[in-house]
């Protein structure tokens, strides 16, 4: 998971990253963090998309918490907030950019393992995931995000719901993909496209078109095998989409 760690008090920063590291640890999840102390660091992150959670202060010194919590919904409306404070006042002020928890510095060595607990099952409610890693981070894509992934030499691009547009580019192989992708719903259909089902608009003359308007190209000598495995997965659950 991508954390986002937001503390105008360094040292407290710090306390929240190193509890954060050892709860993961101790689950064996892999984990980035990103501390900073000012929101406008924050929003000059190249990672800025690919945070999962933030762990803000409310009260910065500069960048006010909810206006930045409000930036990075911009920039990932799927991030989770959960806001830190010496005063429950700000509470109110959290919940209007939808914050999942609201903890007191106070009592955050308590309140934190439990928040952090509640996130992940949250996360696991989600769906299934893709884990990609890039250089020493890991991040989990759900699979509903991703239309589908095709490689480019030894990289891999994903791409999502904006037509054309590459979400990540890791280095890894499609014959390496776990099989827990196709077992939900992904599937080959050229030597370097493989497809979410749950996208396909429609599938003709060596041609799968989805429904953000993309077309990609579908193996011929295969065409016959794929439009095969495609009409029996949607009869199995295209009613459920």
């Amino acid at each position: 998971m991508y954390v986002l760690i937001c503390d105008d008090e360094p040292a407290f920063g710090r306390k929240v990253e190193q509890m954060t590291r050892e709860y993961f640890a101790a689950r064996g999840l892999p984990l980035e963090t990103v501390l900073c102390t000012r929101g406008e660091e924050a929003l000059a992150r190249p990672e800025l998309e690919q945070f999962q959670l933030a762990l803000l202060d409310v009260d910065l010194e500069t960048t006010n918490g909810i206006a930045l919590g409000r930036q990075l919904k911009q920039a990932n409306p799927d991030v989770v907030l959960v806001y830190i404070s010496a005063y429950l006042e700000f509470a109110p002020e959290g919940y209007t950019v939808h914050a999942f928890r609201y903890l007191l510095k106070r009592d955050i060595e308590r309140t934190l393992p439990l928040c952090l607990e509640a996130v992940l099952a949250e996360h696991a409610k989600g769906g299934r995931t893709l884990t990609i890693h890039l250089g020493r981070s890991a991040v989990e894509l759900p699979l509903d995000k991703i239309y589908y992934l095709e490689s480019d030499l030894r990289k891999i691009n994903v791409y999502g719901a904006e037509p054309h547009r590459i979400l990540y580019t890791y280095y890894d192989k499609l014959t390496d993909l776990p099989d827990e992708v196709f077992e939900n719903g992904f599937l080959r259909v050229g030597r370097s496209t493989v497809v979410n089902m749950q996208y396909i608009r429609q599938l003709r003359n060596y041609k799968v078109e989805l429904q953000n308007g993309v077309e990609l190209g579908v193996s011929r000598n295969g065409y016959a095998a794929i439009r095969s495995i495609y009409l029996e997965w949607k009869g199995q659950f295209g009613n459920d989409l």
